[in-house]
């Protein structure tokens, strides 16, 4: 209905018929952030691709391959250089900020990519990913909180497979090495910038099921490729 309703300290209108074509000067415009990306004002990075991804992006390998996540895919722009990989069969980009994901949904057209509306930090995949790429955020709200990335780590491990890789850029600032040495067995860091540092870590390590007391190197009926398999982890 037409008019305004006041509460605490905002306001908002409503406008009948024709008149809110008056106002049609205040929608949003796409941006152009790179050749063949639209963005609109109000999503991370919107007029410029984030330095962080642009030097992950060239750290990653021309054979990367498999089943790929990308955690925090924002508007679509790291997923399409994986995508860019003639090997990967598919990309799962995951973005909680849904402006940022419907833009990624226009950018990124390749039919390998699917589109997850949801938190990365409780993203189940419906099959263990062979690697997972992220640019994670560290803020909540305004205030810094690096334990969001934390959560984005611990994610990482819980969708790999056990023989999975995560690729990582990360604030220098931000101290995740604690983090990543306790969700995955090896852990190394990459040539970054003076602003950023690269991080590649594999095989994840797995927590015991609640209850269970049988040891990880210890066989469990199943095939000796699977037995080792877990002993590795």
């Amino acid at each position: 209905m037409p008019g305004s309703l006041a509460k605490a300290h905002g306001r908002i209108f409503g406008f009948a018929g024709g008149e809110a074509a008056r106002f049609a000067d205040w929608q949003a415009q796409p941006l152009a952030p790179a050749e063949g990306f639209r963005t609109y004002p109000g999503v991370f990075s919107a007029e410029a691709v984030d330095r962080g991804s642009l030097l992950l992006a060239a750290a990653l390998p021309a054979d990367l391959k498999g089943r790929v996540a990308d955690l925090g895919a924002g508007w679509g722009w790291l997923a399409a250089q994986v995508l860019a990989r003639p090997g990967v069969k598919s990309v799962d980009l995951v973005e909680a900020d849904h402006l940022a994901l419907a833009c990624a949904r226009a950018n990124v057209t390749d039919p390998r990519a699917t589109f997850h509306w949801a938190d990365a930090t409780q993203f189940r995949p419906e099959r263990l990913c062979d690697v997972v790429v992220m640019n994670p955020p560290f803020h909540q709200g305004r205030a810094a909180d690096p334990s969001l990335g934390a959560a984005f780590i611990a994610a990482a491990a819980r969708v790999l497979s056990p023989q999975g890789v995560l690729w990582m850029v990360a604030n220098r600032h931000l101290p995740y090495e604690t983090a990543l040495t306790g969700a995955f067995r090896d852990v190394e860091e990459l040539s970054g910038d003076g602003g950023f540092k690269l991080f590649r870590a594999s095989h994840p390590q797995r927590a015991p099921a609640p209850g269970s007391t049988r040891s990880p190197h210890r066989g469990t009926g199943n095939s000796p490729h699977r037995s080792a398999a877990r002993g590795r982890r």
